[in-house]
């Protein structure tokens, strides 16, 4: 799928090789590492370079839901899988459990749950059905990563901490 999506902000896939029932996929350089290493364990990125990163992953997603013909729900969408460049251009990876989009007058692709626990929307878990909404979830979980500095899932936090949409839940008011 990924040698047919052309965009500034997903990954180039430069060549494969194949043999029996062993791939390998070879992927263009990307020398920062991914957003997950930036957030874990080092300095603070700067919130202008939190906001850049956010606003091209944003674009890919939109190229990914909008212009993509048939579109595209990327169904991973996380911190790992946004990779950096040494100007921290960011480049959306890890298309192995991509879907073809609703077409036509189809809202939702019916499928087998998958995806990573902690962005996976709540919807999609429950009904199975996949639309370009639970990418928007997975979105919005890494927007909260961005903005937190905390893991979607951080397993050495107290139980009702350890998943940061809810934890985020009980510190905003809803009101």
């Amino acid at each position: 799928m990924l040698s047919l999506l052309h965009h500034p902000n997903l990954v180039s896939l430069i060549g494969y090789c194949a043999d029996g029932d062993q791939r390998l996929l070879v992927y263009e350089y990307m020398s920062a590492g991914s957003l997950e290493d930036h957030l874990l364990g080092k300095a603070p990125l700067p919130w202008f370079t939190r906001m850049k990163i956010a606003l091209d992953a944003a674009k890919g997603l939109e190229y990914l839901h909008d212009k993509a013909n048939p579109p595209v729900i990327y169904r991973d969408l996380k911190s790992s899988n946004i990779l950096l460049d040494q100007d921290f251009n960011v480049k959306l990876s890890d298309f192995g459990l991509a879907k073809i989009g609703p077409v036509g007058d189809k809202s939702h692709v019916s499928t087998r749950v998958m995806g990573t626990y902690g962005y996976c929307a709540p919807e999609y878990q429950r009904t199975g059905q996949l639309t370009v909404k639970s990418d928007v979830y997975s979105f919005g979980v890494v927007l909260l990563e961005l903005i937190t500095g905390r893991r979607a899932i951080d397993t050495t936090r107290r139980d009702k901490d350890q998943n940061l949409v809810c934890w985020v839940i009980t510190i905003i008011p809803l009101s």
